[in-house]
């Protein structure tokens, strides 16, 4: 994604859901009790934590029914298979996945990626062609209302304005995947992920933030491809901070954010 001049390759990250009933987690939006800048903090950053579905995952649960599971592959550090690539992009996603375990991963890493960018944040246009591209026609709809919801709370505490949505920085990369249950029709893919959401100005109310999460994403194969029909998030394993005690500047955040490509889609 570009910004003024410079221009960016690969994917621009990292936001998620509002868990729903479904989930057992509260909205979250809900529940703030602290205050300042630390409200600020924690209401914009739970957003990677919560901004997880609106789907319940019952149309695939449907589908599932007969299959014969089979025991997830042995883990390794990397998000997906080489030999398993997906094979064109659909508004800026990419979709046509192998019909095998490691074509879930990829699409579970990409799609999450995909719905992390900038733009995914500030530009609803963007933000429901990337959904349709991903999401099971049974989901969509209701994914759509969901991350409406949630990106326009975001932008708003965050006191973004359409003159200011340039200043927004958002970046996501996946740390690692581990495949929980596996059929020829529904699959569960864990992804830990790490990323950061602020305002490059100084008057900002939220300076630049890191969040560690982990997304439970559920994909059904349908219309010949792996597709999102569930999210879920919850905190994910956070390491401890050893670098300095003083924060980047906003301006090196700006200028950072401007010159350094975002991580690729794997595969």
């Amino acid at each position: 994604m570009a910004r003024q001049s410079a221009p960016r390759k690969g994917t621009r990250v990292l936001v998620d859901e509002t868990p729903t009933d479904a989930t057992g987690g509260k909205p979250w939006w809900r529940g703030m009790a602290v205050t300042g800048v630390i409200f600020l903090a924690v209401l914009v950053l739970a957003v990677f934590i919560s901004l997880s579905g609106g789907s319940s995952g019952s149309d695939s649960d449907s589908s599932s029914d007969g299959q014969s599971q089979t025991a997830p592959a042995k883990q390794n550090g990397t998000g997906g298979d080489t030999k398993s690539t997906a094979k064109k992009l659909v508004s800026g996603v990419p979709v046509g996945y192998s019909h095998n375990q490691a074509g879930a991963v990829q699409a579970a890493v990409n799609y999450q990626l995909a719905r992390s960018s900038a733009a995914y944040f500030t530009d609803e246009k963007v933000r429901h062609q990337t959904l349709t591209a991903m999401m099971t026609s049974q989901a969509l709809d209701r994914q759509i209302r969901n991350d409406d919801t949630g990106m326009q709370q975001v932008l708003t505490s965050l006191g973004l304005t359409s003159g200011s949505e340039d200043e927004l920085v958002a970046r996501g990369a996946a740390m690692g995947t581990r495949v929980t249950t596996y059929t020829d029709q529904v699959a569960t893919v864990e992804v830990w992920m790490t990323g950061l959401v602020g305002v490059t100005d100084n008057n900002a109310p939220m300076p630049v933030s890191a969040s560690w999460t982990t997304y439970t994403l559920t994909l059904q194969w349908q219309s010949g491809d792996w597709k999102l029909s569930a999210i879920t998030s919850v905190n994910g394993p956070t390491p401890l901070d050893a670098g300095s005690d003083s924060p980047t500047s906003v301006d090196e955040f700006r200028t950072a954010d401007r010159e350094f490509n975002a991580p690729p889609y794997v595969g």
